[in-house]
């Protein structure tokens, strides 16, 4: 069985729209050493399975944090339409695992003064990512 994270990852690659803008520049967890801008990166940052009386359902809420990342503030926010634009409210009864549906919890800008590295701009979204996962 794949993680879901995988399952977002083969999304976000595949969505016409962002891939124009960052190719396949697509992190898990954190940028490379020297990365190429515009870039996005991702992880799972909580999780929760939905039981049932007398049974496992298999259902989980994972809620995972998605960093658009751009050299200038425009380069940024455009990169975190398109991840919204390929997220919010999919679903793939298809893809392992199954996404039942998306929603976008969260999205702020970030001060670019705190950033690791001055004057690059983040702007963070937090989905709300419901999935079946195989119970064997």
């Amino acid at each position: 069985m794949a993680e879901i994270e995988q399952a977002l990852y083969t999304r976000l690659t595949g969505f016409a729209g962002l891939s124009a803008l960052v190719a396949s520049r697509v992190y898990p967890m954190r940028l490379p050493q020297s990365p190429t801008y515009p870039a996005v990166t991702y992880q799972r940052v909580a999780g929760e399975r939905t039981p049932a009386m007398g049974a496992d359902t298999g259902v989980m809420a994972a809620v995972v944090q998605l960093d658009a990342w751009g050299a200038t503030y425009p380069s940024a926010k455009a990169v975190a339409k398109q991840v919204r634009l390929a997220l919010e409210r999919h679903r793939n009864g298809s893809s392992d695992p199954e996404i039942l549906d998306i929603f976008i919890e969260r999205d702020q800008d970030l001060d670019p003064a705190e950033e690791p590295v001055p004057d690059l701009f983040r702007v963070s979204l937090d989905f709300r990512v419901w999935h079946r996962e195989a119970l064997s």
